[in-house]
C-alpha cells in the first residue's frame, strides 16, 4: 500500500456538501456573525425592558433614600446583589424640579451612582481618601443646567452648587457599601441612613 493511499485511508471524510463550500464562504460566514453577535450587544440596553428598574419602581418610594436590608437567601430586592455590601437607593424623578442629594462616601471601597432605567451609568463617584467625605450635589434633567433662584440660593447655603445632568427624567442613586464583618454592620448602615434624596420645588 503507498504512502498517498495511506492517508487517503486515514483521512476525515467529509460530507459532499461541505466540500463543495469555498473557504471563501466560511470567512464570509464568520463574519457575519461577529457583526451580528456585536449589534445585538450593543441592541440589548436600547431596546430592553429595564426589568430591574421596573421591579424597583413598584418597591422603592419616590425621591427618598432607602437602606435596603442585608442581601439574603430568597429576601433580594433584586437578583445577584454581592452579599458583602449594602446599598442604599434614591428612585428619582425630575418632572416636579431637581434633586438634591447628599451622602457620605466614607473610604475608597464606597460608591455613589446614578442610572437611568435602562441600566445605563452615567455619573459615578468612588470614594477616596483625598476627597473629603460628605457629598453633595443636585440633579437637574439634561439641558437645563440653569435652575431658579431659590433652588440655587439652597445650594449656595449648603457651600455647594454642583450639578449634574440627568439623561433621563427619572432613575436611580445607589450609594454601595462593602460590609467588612458583622461587627461593622450597625456602623455601615447609620452611615448609609445619613444619605438623603429629596426634591427641590421650582
Amino acid at each position: 500500500m503507498t504512502q498517498t493511499t495511506l492517508q487517503a485511508a486515514f483521512e476525515p471524510k467529509l460530507p459532499r456538501w461541505l466540500r463543495e463550500i469555498g473557504w471563501r464562504t466560511f470567512v464570509a460566514a464568520a463574519l457575519l456573525g461577529g457583526i451580528i453577535h456585536i449589534f445585538a450587544t450593543f441592541a440589548v440596553p436600547v431596546f430592553g425592558s429595564g426589568h430591574a428598574y421596573l421591579q424597583l419602581r413598584d418597591t422603592l418610594p419616590l425621591n427618598r433614600m432607602v437602606v435596603l436590608p442585608p442581601p439574603a437567601p430568597g429576601k433580594q430586592l433584586l437578583p445577584y446583589l454581592p452579599p458583602d455590601n449594602l446599598y442604599a437607593m434614591c428612585r428619582y424623578e425630575l418632572t416636579g424640579g431637581p434633586v438634591t442629594v447628599t451622602a457620605e462616601v466614607a473610604d475608597s471601597a464606597w460608591v455613589l451612582s446614578l442610572h437611568t432605567p435602562r441600566s445605563d451609568n452615567f455619573y459615578v463617584l468612588p470614594g477616596d481618601q483625598l476627597r473629603r467625605k460628605e457629598v453633595s450635589f443636585l440633579v437637574v434633567p439634561s439641558g437645563d443646567r440653569i435652575v431658579s433662584e431659590a433652588v440655587l440660593a439652597q445650594r449656595r447655603a449648603s457651600g455647594t452648587d454642583t450639578q449634574v445632568a440627568s439623561p433621563s427624567l427619572e432613575g436611580l442613586i445607589v450609594v454601595r457599601a462593602p460590609l467588612r464583618g458583622l461587627a461593622w454592620q450597625p456602623q455601615t448602615e447609620a452611615i448609609l441612613r445619613r444619605s438623603s434624596c429629596t426634591q427641590v420645588k421650582r
